[in-house]
């Protein structure tokens, strides 16, 4: 090591409180009290985090990695509880290494994040302050010689898969000094599980004064001010897909119409009012939202980023005008499906919501048809459909997830009623076997299996087993709705 310049990023942590949930990135880990930091951060930006520690985590709420880890049944789960490293008497892992696996967070836990930007040579102190139960900034004297002996005690930064930077790739210290509160922009306050977003009060603001339809479409997301509140809020961008007026002002009705279908209009002037006309901005605060979400359970965060996720999909034609914006959403969702715990998928994205955007994205993407002109490039196409297999892929194999099929099942479900059906009127089945076959034909569309959690059906449009695809049906309600108009 350079005695002046460790390589990479080092962080260096005073004062580590025992038995403190710490972590770094994906990874967490539970502290001891010669614990001082970590080695070898490569460049990017990264995340800090922890809960204030306790004597007792069994008692506490405060639950070790492995022992929180989602397996699929109680033999593997026993398995791997016997295979953890050594603990202490309360089951807690040591510090020795990293604990590997999903980890989900308790509800009790409240649970603080700093970021910061790792640069080659950089070394970075943070203390540990008992009195706010967090880590500030140090600038504690080093020599070269102390800084030396302490480097060799330090853990190396963590491998992950997906890598961590495929989840940061467009997250910058300057965007992320948009996206975070004043408060820990201006004052290094921290994050944490519970920090609201300032959009949720805007909107929540706007819904209660009925504000008119002009002053929604041109100021419905400009950023209120600076209460107390606001300092303390994330500033993601504020808007309401189901509420809020999608189309240019003045518009006729065919326009109202196709902006219904297609939302490209408001989304391309939300980016311009709000984020300067950077396209990446969008995806990375999905991005900064999934890292609130795995991290620190952020109840605020979730919501923003199935905003961004409904809005980006139902946005046909920035597919083709940029298709580069849809190139890293792929990426994005591909490496954060790959990582994100199934409880947090299924209870606070929600599976068929996912589902439901994917598959509306991928009906975009495969017929050139839809919405032309311009069409995309082959080769681009090819791309877009490439990544959306992949994720189909993890999707399936982790959650059992299908977004690729349409209405098969559900459909070879109904012909198989209908053969029965149809079976039983020629005289094939006894009258008992007709009735059980009349009520399950009666019956269809409200089976478990063909309807999503949500209430949604996967072939149908409401419980009569209509031939039509939920999916394909625009969900956009309220004042602002729009009406079909006849052309």
């Amino acid at each position: 090591m350079n005695q002046q310049h460790p390589p990479k990023t080092t962080l260096i942590l005073h004062n580590v409180p025992d038995k403190c949930l710490l972590g770094i990135d994906l990874q967490f880990f539970t502290s001891t009290l010669d614990f001082n930091g970590i080695k070898v951060i490569p460049a990017g930006v990264h995340v800090l985090h922890w809960s204030p520690p306790t004597p007792s985590a069994a008692t506490s709420g405060i639950l070790p990695a492995r022992r929180i880890r989602r397996l699929p049944d109680d033999e593997q789960e026993e398995a791997a509880v016997a295979d953890q490293t050594p603990a202490d008497d309360d089951g807690v892992p040591l510090n020795s290494k990293f604990a590997p696996g999903e980890t989900v967070m308790s509800n009790m836990n409240l649970r603080m994040a700093k970021f910061f930007e790792a640069k080659e040579g950089r070394v970075i102190q943070m203390a540990w302050k008992d009195e706010v139960e967090e880590f500030v900034e140090s600038d504690q004297d080093l020599s070269g010689r102390d800084l030396i002996d302490l480097y060799s005690h330090l853990l190396p930064y963590p491998d992950s898969t997906p890598p961590y930077s495929d989840l940061t790739s467009l997250l910058t210290p300057e965007l992320l000094s948009t996206f975070l509160p004043l408060s820990y922009v201006e004052s290094n306050v921290p994050i944490s599980s519970i920090t609201a977003s300032s959009a949720d009060s805007i909107l929540l603001n706007q819904a209660i004064a009925k504000a008119s339809s002009t002053s929604s479409s041109s100021s419905s997301s400009k950023r209120a001010s600076s209460t107390d509140e606001d300092r303390e809020s994330f500033r993601f961008l504020a808007f309401d897909l189901k509420r809020q007026r999608t189309w240019p002002e003045g518009a006729t009705g065919r326009q109202i119409t196709a902006a219904a279908l297609d939302r490209s209009w408001f989304l391309n002037d939300l980016i311009s009012r709000e984020r300067d006309g950077n396209y990446n901005a969008i995806v990375a605060e999905l991005q900064l939202c999934f890292l609130l979400l795995v991290l620190l359970a952020n109840y605020a965060a979730a919501e923003q980023w199935k905003r961004l996720l409904d809005l980006l999909c139902s946005s046909q034609s920035a597919l083709y005008t940029h298709a580069s914006l849809y190139l890293s959403l792929l990426a994005t969702l591909e490496a954060q499906f790959q990582c994100v715990p199934e409880v947090y998928f299924t209870d606070l994205l929600g599976a068929q919501f996912v589902r439901r955007q994917l598959r509306a994205l991928r009906k975009s993407i495969a017929d050139p048809d839809s919405y032309p002109p311009p069409s995309l490039p082959s080769s681009t196409r090819s791309t877009l459909l490439t990544h959306l297999s992949q994720i189909s892929s993890t999707l399936s194999d982790k959650f059992a997830l299908d977004i690729e099929s349409s209405h098969t099942r559900a459909s070879a479900r109904k012909r198989r009623q209908k053969e029965s059906t149809l079976a039983a009127l020629s005289g094939g089945y006894s009258s008992a076997s007709f009735a059980n076959g009349f009520e399950s034909v009666h019956h269809y569309g409200s089976d478990s299996e063909d309807y999503d959690d949500d209430g949604e059906g996967e072939d149908a449009m409401g419980k009569i087993g209509a031939e039509y695809d939920s999916d394909d049906v625009d969900e956009e309600r309220g004042e602002f709705a729009p009406v079909v108009v006849e052309l």
